[in-house]
């Protein structure tokens, strides 16, 4: 961003080059960081050894600490990934660079961390007994 202002004497060519790599550079934040978030999901259930160990509650539900991992860290991963593409967004709406592709992707990682959540928890937090 040049400090004279927007718009003043910008090169029309240069601004529409920095706004069409927005768009690409959105995509491929989303896609990466969806991956990570699987590739991570994924190698904590492998390391951990499943789910959770079995449940000696009478009712037969219970939290081991096994199962807190497998959804909360995955999720806590996620929710940084969508603050920081929300920030991204403020950063390029404030600079006047074209922002909505990287509002889409903070609709995307929010869409990835609310599917993460449910279908975790619907997995990890079922009666066992």
């Amino acid at each position: 961003m040049s400090p004279r202002g927007i718009g003043e004497f910008d090169d029309p060519l240069e601004r529409l080059e920095r706004n069409e790599r927005q768009a690409s550079q959105a995509i491929r934040y989303v896609l990466l960081s969806a991956s990570a978030v699987v590739i991570f999901a994924v190698a904590l259930v492998a390391v951990g050894g499943g789910i959770g160990e079995e449940c000696t509650e009478p009712g037969g539900t219970c939290l081991t600490s096994d199962r807190v991992e497998v959804v909360l860290l995955p999720l806590l991963l996620s929710v940084i990934l969508s603050v920081t593409a929300g920030v991204k967004t403020y950063r390029r709406w404030k600079q006047h660079i074209r922002w909505r592709p990287w509002l889409f992707a903070s609709y995307a990682m929010w869409m990835i961390t609310t599917t993460y959540l449910i279908g975790s928890s619907s997995a990890v937090f079922v009666q066992v007994g």
